[in-house]
């Protein structure tokens, strides 16, 4: 575990976090990281870290993550149950997001100092978020965007401790159906205002230009991608298909199995030269 490790962001140029499901998907993002010697923070969603063994999975990323000679940290991401957060902390995550977005402000600061509270008696990291994403992932379904209001983060800052920030600011959750006008004022005032690393939500699909401005944002230090991942699962499944590997006298599942890694491996890669430019 990391005591608040601010090495863990602070002291990083910008990492990429990608959402993992099991110890495979685990396994192809650390790999792809180990090609482009880079560290890399792995994440699970609520709903699929109660489909979990948190232990097992945790050991392993630690063991293989250190064959490999990278740093790997693992994160919950957008819970909004209280209890589940503590399990996720007494199970040895680096961090986790209390989501209290949907809340009244005042009622989103007490639940967040709650889990902060928690959180950081263990030496976890907390995450906490102002504003709406739009869109759908997983457990998460905002239909209206809500970008955060300044003296909504204003308040935030003065009356919460929390190690690290996420804001609507135009980003979306899922696919973008068309290019996302973000508003990158407001992540500036942010980070002046906030002094903890910033977390942009919604990276699947944000052009070069949007990630590269992005990180040229002092205080910009994590970038989430979740979609992607699970359309490189479902492209490593049609690349089996259209190699034949699907039918019946010539499957086996390891082959199909390495299909889906191999296809995983390319989207993180591509995704990790983007912190290159």
């Amino acid at each position: 575990m990391y005591l608040r490790d601010y090495n863990y962001l602070v002291n990083q140029s910008c990492l990429f976090a990608f959402n993992i499901w099991n110890i495979d998907s685990a396994m192809a993002v650390m790999d792809a990281a180990a090609s482009e010697k880079q560290n890399v923070i792995l994440q699970t969603s609520t709903n699929i870290y109660e489909r979990l063994k948190p232990v097992p999975i945790r050991e392993f990323i630690t063991t293989y993550s250190n064959k490999l000679g990278i740093k790997t940290w693992l994160h919950l991401d957008h819970c909004k149950n209280m209890e589940l957060l503590f399990d996720a902390v007494d199970s040895g995550w680096d961090s986790v997001m209390f989501d209290g977005s949907a809340l009244l402000l005042n009622e989103n600061v007490k639940l967040t100092n709650k889990a902060a509270e928690y959180a950081h008696s263990k030496n976890i990291l907390l995450e906490a978020e102002i504003g709406q994403f739009h869109g759908t992932e997983e457990d998460i379904c905002v239909l209206n965007e809500q970008i955060a209001r300044r003296e909504d983060i204003d308040y935030f800052s003065k009356n919460t401790d929390v190690d690290m920030i996420a804001v609507a600011f135009g980003n979306a959750h899922g696919q973008y159906k068309a290019p996302p006008i973000l508003h990158y004022d407001l992540v500036e005032y942010t980070t002046n205002k906030i002094n903890v690393p910033f977390v942009v939500h919604g990276g699947t699909g944000m052009s070069q230009d949007s990630i590269t401005r992005l990180m040229s944002i002092n205080g910009v230090k994590k970038i989430n991608v979740s979609t992607e991942v699970k359309l490189a699962y479902r492209q490593g499944i049609i690349n089996a298909e259209n190699g034949g590997l699907l039918q019946e006298n010539k499957f086996q599942a390891i082959n199909v199995e390495d299909k889906i890694h191999d296809a995983i491996v390319s989207l993180v890669c591509s995704k990790l030269k983007m912190c290159r430019w």
